[in-house]
């Protein structure tokens, strides 16, 4: 008799304690959309490199930002190698202006994108990569383009 009232005790208490931490937000409920939320996927690192040029035979009026996203990726790929089909977007600040998207466009199959911009007035230019599934975001250095001379 002692024995059973001793499991019936330990029952009791147990379901006590549970709801205790169940109401406290200490236990989580077990479904698929919590143990998603629970583990971390672990996002590759990346790179975005940032280059210019001025457009031949347009009298240093228009340049061409070339960028370049990397990632060392997983598994076999765990040497740098260029991220293709990605979304990169150019953004441009005036002085004394917040940043602003100008254009954006996907990556090459190694991973090169590019904008040709004619600036009218000293404007600084960054490259945004906002990261994906499986990647970790990025953003280049800032160039500064000065508009041309009249």
């Amino acid at each position: 008799m002692r024995s059973s009232r001793v499991s019936v005790l330990a029952r009791v208490g147990s379901a006590i304690v549970a709801a205790g931490l169940a109401t406290a937000g200490v236990l989580m409920p077990v479904t698929a959309a919590g143990a998603a939320t629970a583990s971390q996927v672990h996002k590759a690192p990346t790179h975005l490199f940032i280059r210019h040029r001025a457009v031949p035979k347009t009298g240093h009026k228009s340049d061409t930002i070339f960028g370049l996203l990397l990632t060392r990726g997983h598994g076999r790929h765990v040497h740098p190698h260029g991220l293709a089909g990605e979304s990169v977007t150019l953004e441009s600040r005036a002085a004394h202006a917040k940043w602003a998207v100008v254009s954006s466009a996907s990556t090459g199959k190694h991973g090169v994108v590019s904008f040709t911009v004619t600036p009218t007035a000293r404007t600084a230019y960054v490259l945004v990569f906002k990261g994906d599934a499986t990647h970790r975001r990025t953003h280049s250095a800032v160039i500064v383009l000065r508009a041309p001379k009249a």
